[in-house]
């Protein structure tokens, strides 16, 4: 089975791209063939790799967003023309394949999101911009299309895709991030965890992993934590803003408390010297640092906006908050109270996203949607 799975910018790091370097791996046995289409990928000596995978360059060109938005979609659309595959997954908004997972939720609800927290002249900006107004024009065309197929990652976003586009229930899987539950688990030793990072092994320790550090909440986390005097906090992730996070830091005298490392490869030394996992996005449709975090039995604050909020509330294995400090300090405090069953709790929940549950699910659809198209195909040619 040969299959194409777009998305324009690949790095290593982010969560849609874990995601697809895991679902891979996870059907390697299968014998799908996978080609990924990019714009670009960062390679690195510590990014994780994808090997054995076919890439194809996607050239764009333009100077504006809006213009390299579209320029990559024509670029797609000239490399499919030019290569056979069974099935076109795409992680980008485009037209012409036959499944979207939404990784990156509704653009239409973000902008409205963003819109909401936002000063006069942004939100005017936001209705004027043409990246934006270019990108929510594409999910509409997008859900007229009969034949595509929307994978959700979560139920906050397949509400929001029938909400804002009307797309019926039928066109919709729901298919809930997957995660080798084997490869995480809860630190033996939490004290010399910490020590290797030069953190105080006596202090309550909060984990952020994430790039978007201002829609991911990092900045009002670390107002949070200057309140929280005896509590530590780690800042795992790249994002354009890594220097301003760690000025920010160092301006507010926190150098001894907080610890900002940037991207890194392997996220298990700073879950293993966490206590508390904390992630207070804007807008999150479902991140795989949740559930890392969840293996490691940590328990989570979140947002009500963050994908997989309900079941942690449901399962009592954190607590949500808003993107202000004091309710983010208000439920670091009270998870930590708490922390002994909602813990457990945590690592019970964390056994209901086994990556190979979820490798089952995508390998599924795959053969439901082939089977379909090849029906189709002979109806056409019987007529």
């Amino acid at each position: 089975m040969k299959i194409a799975i777009i998305r324009r910018k690949f790095n290593p790091f982010g969560g849609a791209e874990q995601f697809i370097t895991r679902t891979i791996e996870g059907l390697g046995t299968f014998n799908i063939q996978a080609s990924i289409i990019a714009e670009s990928w960062t390679k690195t000596d510590d990014a994780p790799t994808l090997a054995g995978q076919d890439w194809i360059k996607a050239g764009v060109r333009g100077s504006s967003r809006a213009a390299k938005f579209l320029s990559f979609q024509q670029s797609v659309a000239a490399i499919l023309s030019m290569h056979k595959f069974d099935l076109i997954q795409s992680h980008e908004r485009l037209l012409g394949a036959d499944i979207y997972r939404l990784g990156d939720g509704i653009h239409a609800s973000w902008v409205a999101r963003l819109a909401k927290v936002s000063p006069w002249y942004t939100k005017l900006w936001l209705k004027i911009d043409p990246y934006h107004r270019a990108v929510i024009r594409t999910e509409k065309e997008m859900s007229k299309e009969p034949h595509l197929t929307y994978v959700a990652n979560s139920k906050l976003v397949q509400q929001e895709l029938m909400d804002w586009y009307s797309v019926p229930t039928e066109r919709i899987v729901l298919i809930e991030n997957g995660i080798d539950t084997k490869a995480f688990a809860p630190a033996i030793d939490k004290t010399s965890a910490k020590a290797k990072l030069g953190l105080n092994p006596q202090l309550p320790t909060v984990l952020f992993v994430g790039s978007g550090f201002a829609r991911k909440g990092a900045f009002e986390l670390l107002e949070a934590v200057k309140t929280l005097t005896d509590f530590q906090l780690i800042i795992v992730g790249y994002d354009k803003q890594l220097a301003k996070l760690k000025k920010r830091v160092k301006t507010m005298q926190l150098e001894s408390r907080v610890l900002v490392t940037g991207p890194q490869k392997d996220v298990k030394p700073f879950l293993a010297a966490a206590d508390l996992f904390c992630l207070p996005s804007l807008y999150d449709p479902f991140p795989n640092a949740v559930l890392e975090a969840l293996c490691c039995a940590l328990p989570v604050v979140v947002t009500d906006s963050v994908g997989i909020a309900d079941a942690i509330k449901q399962r009592n294995a954190g607590a949500l908050c808003v993107k202000q400090a004091a309710s983010i300090a208000d439920a670091l405090q009270h998870v930590w109270q708490n922390r002994e069953s909602m813990s457990q709790n945590a690592l019970n929940l964390s056994q209901n996203y086994d990556l190979a549950k979820a490798s089952q699910q995508w390998l599924s659809l795959y053969n439901t949607l082939i089977k379909n198209k090849k029906e189709s195909s002979i109806a056409h040619s019987t007529h």
